[in-house]
């Protein structure tokens, strides 16, 4: 039998997955251009107006305060390679770039 840990709140673990699934159900939604009708647009706008907002709460509420330094100073080098990365593969496909 797996060991859980003894103050972990199963409700915090189900509301991550329930927002999981909104945003796999956005991203299939916007995928399939619902944005042109209005009934999904409703439902779409609905699902990213709140999602991430919601992650972060939920991330800040569960988050401990040691290695915040080096947590954050990692997360800034992922953030900085992958933007990089991007910009290389836009570049090298041509992509016109827009900054805004």
């Amino acid at each position: 039998m797996p060991a859980t840990l003894p103050n972990r709140d199963h409700r915090i673990d189900t509301a991550k997955g329930a927002l999981i699934v909104l945003v796999v159900l956005g991203h299939l939604l916007e995928v399939t251009n619902f944005w042109d009708a209005e009934t999904f647009r409703l439902a779409l706008t609905a699902i990213y107006l709140f999602h991430m907002p919601a992650f972060v709460f939920l991330a800040g509420i569960t988050a401990k305060a040691n290695r915040l330094p080096e947590r954050a100073g990692g997360i800034l080098l992922l953030l900085l390679t992958f933007q990089g990365l991007y910009w290389v593969f836009d570049t090298l496909a041509g992509t016109p770039q827009q900054f805004s």
